[in-house]
């Protein structure tokens, strides 16, 4: 869970996109905040569906919008540029970046930066995290990876926060009975980075709170008073992942008062963790910021390929 970076206006200000009819006036947006959420993403470019008019928009990699309307006229309007070659497919290895609670994909923007550096292709993940409850916002990560195409090869996933919620839940509801195969079989590994995999007391002990309801909406709710219904709907990876936590110095007098041992204030230590982890890393990183800092980019990248965090002799497993 975490608190905004500034909160975001209801709507974007898209004047074309109050008409039912099929003209277009290109204009940028902001590439959604809060209220607009992925259901297909391709060369960066993406079509996204309004969380409070359930109407779609075709956005380029400059967010500039160049259709809108239902699903099916956005992605007609889709494969006519990837037919003629304005969109290229993904080829290859693929890693999907999912951001926390009353954030956006922005967030994420310079661990993105940072695994293209890496030479990582990327899908930087928009979901109206608020807006929405955590088995919607998995719905639509399911179009988005089932979208990829067929020449992508494999999947990796980083996430903060809810995100991590996100995609347990998503595994969850993808998980073959018979074969116990978890949601698309190109998933090779993921990086969980402050993950409220216990649930969150901080939302807990806000759960009457009206601005913190108001703010934090349905995802907030399921991780409140809503977790013993959620919980039983996450899985647990059954690929490699790791668990990157923020915690104080063990002989640090900070520490946020509401949560008991180590945390980076928002979610403690003991929070993050799920049996079943290949590695477990503790820094000193604050919830807000953890997945910008140096320590998260390059231990996310070495996870990615070589499955430790550090070194393979000093993996933290969670047993």
């Amino acid at each position: 869970m975490t608190f905004p970076e500034s909160q975001s206006s209801a709507q974007e200000n898209d004047s074309a996109e109050i008409s039912t009819g099929q003209f277009n006036w290109k204009m940028k947006t902001m590439g959604g905040s809060q209220f607009w959420t992925d259901h297909r993403v391709v060369g960066n470019w993406r079509v996204q569906q309004n969380s409070e008019t359930q109407h779609y928009r075709l956005l380029d990699a400059n967010n500039v919008r160049h259709a809108w309307g239902s699903f099916e006229d956005c992605n007609r309007f889709f494969d006519s540029k990837i037919a003629d070659g304005t969109v290229s497919p993904y080829r290859g290895p693929i890693v999907i970046l999912l951001h926390g609670l009353i954030r956006s994909s922005k967030s994420m923007s310079t661990l993105q930066q940072h695994l293209a550096s890496e030479g990582f292709q990327t899908v930087n993940f928009q979901y109206a995290s608020s807006r929405k409850k955590v088995e919607q916002h998995a719905d639509a990560l399911k179009l988005v990876i089932d979208g990829l195409g067929p020449e992508v090869t494999e999947i990796y996933f980083v996430c903060h926060s809810l995100g991590n919620i996100v995609v347990r839940h998503y595994l969850a509801d993808n998980t073959d009975p018979i074969s116990a195969k978890q949601g698309d079989p190109r998933i090779r590994r993921m990086v969980m980075i402050g993950p409220p995999n216990q649930g969150s007391r901080i939302a807990r002990l806000l759960k009457k709170n009206v601005a913190f309801k108001l703010v934090a909406g349905a995802s907030g709710s399921e991780l409140a008073e809503g977790w013993e219904q959620l919980e039983p709907n996450l899985a647990t990876p059954s690929f490699e992942f790791g668990i990157i936590a923020g915690g104080q110095a063990s002989d640090s007098r900070f520490g946020n008062f509401m949560l008991a041992g180590r945390d980076d204030y928002t979610v403690s230590v003991e929070e993050t963790k799920l049996v079943g982890a290949r590695d477990f890393l503790v820094e000193p990183l604050i919830h807000s910021t953890m997945m910008k800092q140096p320590v998260t980019l390059e231990s996310t990248v070495r996870f990615f390929k070589q499955g430790h965090f550090r070194a393979d002799d000093s993996r933290f497993p969670l047993k």
